[in-house]
């Protein structure tokens, strides 16, 4: 490929970028539409692109991927929540539970790590999967800690929203059963750094039958939290 070539084929996958993030998610047939490249032409790019981490195929529907969400991070509190892999490895054997970290970005929260979901047959959650912060369990973890006004303009007209956020700023804790995977149950804590902005959310997802357990009670909202304040503890 001549110098000229490969400058465009550079060209042409920032701007499938760009369209995926407008679209806040696009299919292939949108992305041949918009870019004017043709359909093999197209899937080419994305087939380097989710090879790069650089976008995730979701049924067909492409978007961003966590290899751009971690060099979306703006602030040195969420690097700093990123690097801890360590400790969320720690936590999901102590837990014997899958253990997810979130960070946000405008409306969205994105999964930028997984752990202990290995040999978990149709455990719902991988690294990549970004969702509103209005209805995943571990945004509104995130969202209950938002400034007033960016909140209730994230919020619009949900009467019920208001309600179990304030709840969850006086718990720190949201349990909730997954609209996507009705069998599995998400436990959320937000991360906040010292000034009491949050930064992110570490989730556990955990089948129904263990959510009703006394396990639950007794360790694992209180390590989960526990966590989220050591994190937040070494920002200082």
């Amino acid at each position: 490929m001549s110098q000229e070539n490969r400058i465009r084929a550079t060209e042409m996958s920032f701007r499938i970028l760009d369209e995926v993030h407008r679209r806040h998610g696009a299919t292939a047939e949108e992305l041949t539409e918009a870019t004017g490249l043709s359909r093999a032409g197209v899937y080419k790019h994305l087939r380097t692109l989710v090879r790069l981490d650089a976008l995730t195929n979701r049924d067909g529907v492409y978007e961003l991927g966590p290899k751009l969400t971690q060099y979306r991070l703006q602030s040195n509190d969420a690097q700093f929540v990123v690097d801890q892999t360590d400790r969320i490895e720690t936590l999901a054997q102590s837990l014997d539970a899958p253990i997810t970290l979130w960070v946000h970005e405008d409306e969205r929260c994105n999964c930028t790590y997984v752990s202990q979901s290995e040999g978990r047959e149709g455990f719902p959650r991988q690294r990549g999967d970004s969702e509103s912060l209005t209805e995943s369990p571990p945004g509104k973890a995130v969202l209950a800690h938002l400034p007033t006004e960016q909140r209730e303009e994230l919020i619009g007209p949900d009467e019920s929203l208001p309600e179990q956020l304030e709840q969850l700023r006086e718990r720190q804790l949201l349990e909730e059963r997954l609209s996507e995977a009705p069998k599995w149950v998400s436990i959320s804590t937000p991360v906040l750094n010292p000034s009491d902005e949050p930064v992110a959310a570490i989730e556990v997802v955990i089948p129904n039958d263990r959510a009703s357990s006394i396990d639950v009670k007794n360790n694992i909202r209180g390590l989960l939290t526990e966590a989220a304040n050591q994190i937040r503890v070494g920002m200082l």
